[in-house]
């Protein structure tokens, strides 16, 4: 069967599954352990970024220049090390860290211009903190190639289309599904693996979008549906969908299966595993999403699809939301 007629794997990672270079390394030894079947990647930002970088533009609209300047400084040093680490030959390490230096450029750039005018949007917020997700997938396509695989940077503009509700966006699932087909399957018919930074969108008028927190799990069914794959593998930083929070409940454990209308309920009422809208895109293209642990490769998490597998127990989690008053209208 050639690369063309067969369908693709998505995998996403994390930002707990990106927080340095030892993870990043570990992330690519499983994308390549997986690059005899089409595979599209997703991933999120390092651990702490995207709250790093609202943190450095909430410090700039309030005047703070000089601390949001040496935040941006830290975690630019922060990616230059990831990237010194991670890849081998002295012009690849070159060519990412000037990458990394004209993202953080731009970002000092829009500091000195948010001490000018006091005042940060949301649409200014989001072409600030999208620069974490897109280093993260130039990070991890650069230690692919460095690795011999041939890894394609995607950026998340040309596939996924969103309305202009920045912070927050719906996708635009007919164009998503037009413009992620026309890019991404003549990259997977020639072999390459894509890297897709999580997170992103773009509006109707070419301005960068965010998901909402989490939203990289959204990109990955986003790209799931749109290439009819075959199923999503949702790498965490826990062992699955549990069947409660392990903070309030000791003796807790992990759900083998649940149905998607299950695991929408608990994502909704307070399981933060799963971002809330990320089954949504796939409602009418149902494929099976892992839930699986980032540091056990081998375990099988959560498998969420249509599928029955329990029957006796018809409770199969509790989800619990802190300090809110929930009223059903």
């Amino acid at each position: 069967m050639t690369q063309r007629a067969r369908r693709p794997q998505v995998h996403k990672f994390g930002g707990a599954s990106l927080a340095d270079a030892a993870a990043v390394r570990h992330a690519v030894a499983l994308i390549v352990s997986h690059r005899a079947e089409p595979t599209v990647v997703v991933l999120s930002a390092m651990a702490g970024v995207t709250d790093a970088l609202l943190d450095i533009a909430k410090r700039a609209v309030a005047g703070n220049v000089a601390g949001a300047l040496k935040e941006s400084a830290r975690l630019r040093a922060r990616h230059v090390d990831v990237a010194r680490a991670v890849l081998r030959g002295a012009s690849q390490r070159a060519e990412v860290v000037r990458e990394i230096d004209e993202s953080f450029q731009e970002l000092d750039t829009l500091v000195r211009g948010l001490d000018a005018v006091r005042e940060l949007t949301a649409r200014t917020t989001d072409i600030i903190i999208a620069r974490g997700e897109r280093l993260s997938a130039t990070l991890v396509a650069a230690a692919l190639r460095a690795e011999r695989v041939k890894g394609r940077y995607v950026d998340a503009t040309r596939v996924i289309h969103t309305d202009d509700s920045f912070g927050s966006a719906t996708p635009d699932l007919a164009r998503t599904d037009r413009a992620a087909r026309a890019v991404i399957r003549p990259l997977l018919a020639r072999g390459e693996i894509a890297i897709v930074p999580g997170f992103l969108g773009v509006s109707l008028d070419g301005a960068v979008t965010t998901l909402g927190r989490g939203g990289s799990d959204l990109s990955a069914t986003l790209l799931a549906r749109a290439l009819n794959a075959r199923a999503v593998s949702l790498w965490k930083d826990v062992p699955g969908l549990l069947t409660s929070d392990p903070r309030l409940v000791p003796h807790t454990s992990v759900i083998a299966q649940l149905h998607p209308r299950e695991a929408a309920e608990l994502a909704y009422y307070g399981a933060k595993v799963l971002h809330p809208r990320a089954l949504i895109p796939l409602t009418r293209r149902p494929m099976p999403i892992f839930v699986r642990p980032f540091a056990d490769p081998d375990s099988a998490g959560t498998e969420v699809s249509t599928r029955r597998m329990e029957r006796r127990y018809p409770v199969k989690a509790l989800s619990s939301s802190a300090e809110l008053a929930m009223i059903t209208v």
